[in-house]
């Protein structure tokens, strides 16, 4: 048996906090911030060959100019679901909005990445009046602001983990997307960290494909710093072990943004990287991106979903 690791990436900005503009976390993702967290981590994943999965926010992937032709649509989508874009739309213009340089960073690198999808603007799908039509429209968004994202979207990270709506990804192309465990409170959370961490196995058939939802990569910053680095990585470095005896499934997932905020979160990615590459390298573990993981389970569905997708981003 061999172990099949993933990692993915949510990709934001300072979309992915835009209701929480005033936190220590969202003043750290300055533009510089950013772009030495976003190298950072493309350099650990080249250097060790490993392809991930890039969840990008389509608006956190626009320049500047395309970021402000498209305020009317996001004043539009507030004033349909309020509570969460009238933020963003207020404040694109600063620092940590525009990402452009990011996604194209993602493209250009030496290791062949997946490009997946993290929302139009990073509304959760659970917000009040977050209906199917909304996920509709979230998602004609995307794909209209974006096309360069969405002609090579095939899977999802939904914002905030907040799973919905899934049918409506599928009408949309979208071949499978990251689930999601049961939410905790910030102790529990905090003590999930020191505790074993089980290897996913495949969840049953579906489609959109469950992506197995995987494990938060500790993020070194406030009360989770006190968990101490050989911690974590011994925890992943059971699980893979299990998993290579086993054939399971270890994904781990951040945001580029913790490495911006939480120092040592990049060190600490690395170490694991460096842990997947020696079972890679003796033949005991499978390093896949999300769309590769759909392809193993539902063998032609992602050329089956590239019709749907195309045909969106066609009308």
């Amino acid at each position: 048996m061999t172990a099949r690791f993933i990692l993915s990436l949510d990709c934001e900005g300072r979309w992915g906090v835009a209701d929480l503009l005033d936190s220590p976390h969202a003043r750290a993702l300055t533009d510089r911030a950013l772009r030495e967290a976003y190298h950072g981590l493309l350099a650990v994943l080249d250097a060790a060959a490993v392809p991930a999965t890039f969840a990008f926010v389509a608006a956190f992937t626009l320049p500047p100019d395309r970021l402000r032709a498209l305020r009317p649509d996001l004043r539009r989508a507030a004033a349909r679901l309020p509570g969460y874009v009238e933020h963003a739309e207020r404040a694109c213009a600063g620092e940590g909005w525009s990402g452009q340089w990011a996604f194209d960073a993602v493209r250009s690198a030496r290791t062949r990445h997946e490009l997946a999808l993290h929302g139009a603007t990073h509304v959760p799908w659970d917000h009040p009046g977050f209906t199917a039509d909304a996920a509709r429209a979230e998602l004609q968004l995307a794909f209209d602001a974006a096309p360069e994202l969405a002609r090579q979207v095939r899977t999802f990270v939904y914002p905030r983990n907040r799973v919905a709506h899934r049918q409506v990804l599928a009408e949309f192309g979208i071949a499978g997307a990251r689930d999601a465990r049961p939410s905790r409170s910030r102790p529990g959370a905090l003590f999930e960290e020191l505790s074993p961490a089980a290897p996913d196995t495949d969840p049953p058939a579906d489609v959109p494909v469950r992506i197995p939802a995987g494990r938060f990569l500790n993020w070194r910053s406030g009360p989770r710093r006190a968990v101490p680095p050989r911690v974590t990585r011994s925890r992943f470095r059971r699980s893979l072990s299990t998993a290579a005896r086993t054939g399971g499934v270890v994904h781990v997932w951040t945001h580029p943004e913790n490495l911006a905020s939480g120092p040592g979160t990049l060190e600490l990615l690395r170490d694991i990287v460096t842990d997947v590459v020696r079972l890679r390298d003796a033949g005991r573990c499978d390093v896949l991106t999300q769309a590769d993981y759909c392809d193993r389970v539902a063998p032609g569905l992602l050329d089956a979903s590239r019709a749907r997708r195309d045909a969106r981003l066609a009308s």
